[in-house]
């Protein structure tokens, strides 16, 4: 399981999860006032995540961070970079805590195209 415990002085509360594989999230609860923001300019897309977060998506390790418990989770209009906490015992469909390092515009299904300009085609200009 993608999870790892952490520990309070009496019991196992709180799992953070982690893996270095994409994970399907299956549909959770989660508190909007359980949603922390590294910076306050995030907060006014905090509905978008909260949306994925309760309708179940594929979060997907960020490669960059190399800490195994920094995800991105696609909205429709933004990408967040997010560390969540589950209650024990729930199999991942209660989210204690999200924690939201950065939120950028979507890119996914965006396509770009580059034309081909060879050689030939310089030379002639």
């Amino acid at each position: 399981m993608p999870i790892v415990k952490k520990r309070n002085e009496q019991t196992e509360t709180r799992l953070l999860l982690e893996s270095d594989e994409p994970v399907e999230l299956p549909p959770a609860e989660i508190e909007d006032r359980d949603v922390l923001v590294q910076f306050e300019k995030f907060k006014q897309f905090i509905p978008e995540l909260l949306e994925e977060l309760r309708d179940g998506v594929l979060a997907e390790p960020v490669a960059v961070m190399n800490d195994g418990s920094t995800f991105a989770i696609h909205g429709d209009t933004r990408t967040f970079w997010v560390k969540l906490w589950h209650a024990a015992g729930t199999d991942l469909t209660k989210i204690d805590r999200a924690q939201v390092i950065s939120c950028i515009p979507s890119t996914q299904g965006l396509q770009v195209i580059v034309e081909d300009y060879s050689d030939e085609q310089l030379k002639e200009d």
